[in-house]
């Protein structure tokens, strides 16, 4: 028999927080079941308290969905353990900047498993936004505007911005950049369906999202302006409170997120494993 899974909400639009699991061992198919209806219907969800080893944190992730292993580059992995992405928060493993996760590929994440390696005593804290909540929130004017648009997602214009703001931070020369035509791109529709909801979103991040096309750049830069804008407003977030041991559950395609780069010189050091996705439609 399954242990009862209680469900708190952290926010109103999405974010959830799950107790009376164990990710340790191995749950039954009602628990599995449990887990994803509540990640598809909070699109991220928080447990605490959970003490895990890079075995334990693949299997529960593989009983998710198939594990997804084309790591970007410029992403490191845990030794032995090519399925977890490990970020150390003092050697440059920050995220602090809106963003779906590997949204660059053609078949980006549809979700990951975060657990918390080693927490900050203060700061860390991470932001979620629901891009469901988003797109309902247009008026029909632009909904229909968008529709049929695609736009790129290309880490060479990432690149580009990541060194220019560094360089003029420190007053230095940017210095060489990457062979550009060797870094992924991929094209996606600005407004796509998710694969089990069936519920719309909209499918561009600041991050990656280099323009849109079939528009004039100007054109193309506005409305990726706006939608940056609007994508960012409190009422579609939730926020969550890192502590050590702590696991996040998110659907990638429905959410972006930002983590705040506020912890100073405190320890952050986080293991990722993600699931496969499809090509956004």
């Amino acid at each position: 028999m399954s242990p009862p899974i209680d469900t708190l909400p952290i926010a109103g639009a999405l974010g959830a927080e799950l107790r009376g699991l164990d990710l340790s061992q191995q749950l039954d198919d009602a628990s599995v079941d449990a887990v994803l209806e509540a990640l598809y219907e909070h699109k991220v969800i928080f447990l605490r308290a959970q003490h895990l080893t890079p075995e334990q944190h693949i299997g529960f992730s593989a009983q998710l969905g198939p594990i997804f292993t084309d790591h970007p580059a410029y992403l490191p992995t845990l030794e032995g353990h090519r399925e977890i992405v490990a970020l150390d928060g003092q050697q440059g493993g920050r995220a602090n900047l809106w963003h779906s996760d590997v949204s660059i590929s053609a078949k980006p994440p549809r979700g990951s498993v975060l657990y918390m390696k080693n927490g900050p005593a203060w700061g860390g804290d991470t932001m979620w936004a629901d891009m469901s909540a988003a797109y309902d929130a247009l008026s029909d004017r632009m909904k229909a505007y968008l529709e049929g648009l695609d736009a790129v997602h290309d880490l060479a214009g990432t690149v580009r911005n990541v060194v220019r703001e560094r360089s003029q931070q420190t007053k230095a020369p940017a210095g060489k950049l990457p062979d550009m035509a060797s870094l992924p791109r991929a094209i996606h529709p600005v407004v796509c369906t998710h694969p089990v909801t069936g519920r719309r979103f909209l499918y561009v991040n600041p991050t990656f999202t280099a323009h849109i096309e079939g528009l004039p750049p100007a054109e193309a830069d506005a409305v990726l302006a706006f939608l940056f804008r609007h994508q960012d407003q409190p009422e579609f977030q939730c926020r969550w409170r890192w502590q050590t041991g702590d696991v996040a559950i998110w659907d990638n395609l429905a959410t972006h997120h930002y983590a705040i780069a506020d912890y100073g010189d405190e320890p952050r050091t986080i293991h990722r494993v993600t699931l496969e996705g499809e090509a956004p439609a």
